[in-house]
Formats: C-alpha cells, structure tokens, sequence
C-alpha cells in the first residue's frame, strides 16, 4: 500500500514537468490533437528553433548566467568572509553586530526605501542589481559561522603560531575543512539567482536586461505580440503554448544539469552547519 502511494505521489509530481516536455517536442498536430501527453510519435525542435530566432532569450539567458556564475562566487566570498569575522570568539561588540544581522531576517526597510537606495548608487536598470544588493543570504550566513564553530581552535591556533593572517586561516583552513557547507550554500545562492524575478519586475525597465524567469514570466502573464491586435485562432494559440513550454525546460535544464553534482554535498553540508550552535 505504501509503495502504492508513492508510485502515484511520483507520477503526480513528475506529469507536469514529462508533459511540459513532451509538449515542447513534439509536432503541433499531435500536440493540439492530444490532451493526455505520454510518449511522442515523433520529435520535433521547432518550438526551441522558434524562440533563439530573436535575441530575447539568449539574451536573458546571458544576464542570468552572468549574475549566477558571478553572483554565486561573490556570494560564497562574502558569506565566509562574515561568517569568519563573526565566528571569532573575541570579537568586540559581537552580540550586538550578530542582533542587528538577525533583526534584517524578521524586518524590512520596506520597497520604496529600498528603490531610493538603489537609485542612488546608480543601480537601477543595472544588471548590477542583481547582484550588489544581495551579496549576504543572512540565514545562509548563520550557516557558514555554525559550521565555523565546529572547526578546532587548535587549527586556527597553530597556524596564528606559524604566522598565518586571518585571510590566510579562512582560505588555507577554514574553508577547505568546510567544502560541504560551501558546496551546499552555492547550490542554494545559485537557484536564487537563476530564479531572480521581482528584482527585474521591480528595479528594471529595459526589457533587454531582464533575466530568464523575468522574459517567461512575460510570456506566460502577457498576450503574445504578434497576435494581440487580432483575433488569434486555435493553431496560433496552440503554437505559442508549446513556445511557452519550450522556453520553461530551457529556464530549468541548467540548474536540473548541476543538482546531481551537488547532491552528495546537500545533505552532510546542511548537517554540518546545524549540528553546532
């Protein structure tokens, strides 16, 4: 009965993603004449061939891979980087510095300081802020210092002896003794990233520095533009849709190629940076 319930747990959460799939490869005929996508008679790449014909989504594409690769490096630097400071033992002032770091996790300054800040630093219509204004996750931040924690004083001890600088202790000891954690909280900047949505709604106007999930948002949300001044027929809107399921399995292949890599990281990575407070 059990393995009953997770086979059909399984091909309820699995259908949507297979026919969005399907639906993406197959020839429009079979795609307008079934309702029920199983397996296609026949493939066809002309959805994917219809939405790299213009520069949006390559384009979109590029901006979100920029503030992915670029933002997920800066993220991971700046991270340990606070991590470290506020992992030592004898930092003046800690608890206060650490209070105000959690107080930003329950309040907000809210969207229009927000937008005024950013304006005044030139960010706004900047692929920049994607990137800038969320270089420290603070939860992730608490765990990088928890598994800081958990690292021997007699480590960092010894190399102070061997005259080791605090730069040197971070990247010679620390966070090579913390890959899992690293590794972990990576995979996790990264889907934020490529996820990034509101920061394109909010913050940019040029269509041609939206990010991918911002260019599908659009097209999911908005009538397509080459049939919003007449009366679209059956075929056309059949058409866009598979354009449309075309565009979500490349938003998510990417991130579908790195997960497996990572997995092994997940689970001892979150563990480890839980396990001591």
């Amino acid at each position: 009965m059990n393995y009953a319930f997770f086979i059909l747990l399984s091909i309820v959460t699995l259908y949507p993603f297979w026919y969005t799939l399907v639906g993406s490869l197959v020839p429009f005929e079979e795609f307008a004449d079934q309702a029920l996508l199983l397996l296609p008679r026949y493939v066809t790449f002309q959805a994917y061939e219809q939405i790299f014909e213009t520069s949006t989504i390559p384009n979109a594409y590029g901006i979100t891979a920029f503030s992915t690769i670029v933002g997920t490096a800066l993220n991971l630097l700046f991270t340990s980087i606070g991590a470290y400071v506020l992992s030592r033992r004898n930092l003046p002032g800690k608890m206060i510095f650490f209070t105000a770091i959690l107080f930003t996790m329950l309040f907000s300054g809210g969207l229009i300081p927000i937008y005024l800040t950013l304006h005044s630093y030139g960010l706004i219509n900047n692929v920049w802020v994607y990137i800038l204004p969320s270089l420290i996750n603070t939860f992730y931040l608490i765990i990088m210092k928890t598994s800081f924690h958990s690292i021997p004083d007699s480590l960092e001890e010894a190399a102070e002896i061997d005259g080791c600088s605090h730069f040197g202790i971070l990247f010679r000891i620390f966070l090579p003794l913390s890959l899992p954690v690293l590794a972990t909280l990576g995979l996790f900047y990264a889907v934020d990233r490529w996820n990034e949505l509101f920061t394109a709604l909010f913050f940019i106007t040029d269509t041609d520095k939206y990010t991918l999930q911002a260019v599908l948002y659009n097209m999911l949300t908005s009538v397509d533009t080459t049939t919003q001044n007449v009366i679209t027929t059956d075929r056309e809107n059949m058409a866009t849709e598979q354009v449309k399921l075309a565009t979500i399995i490349v938003a998510i292949v990417p991130i579908l190629l790195v997960y497996p890599f990572l997995q092994r990281f997940f689970i001892k990575g979150v563990l480890i940076g839980s396990v001591k407070g």
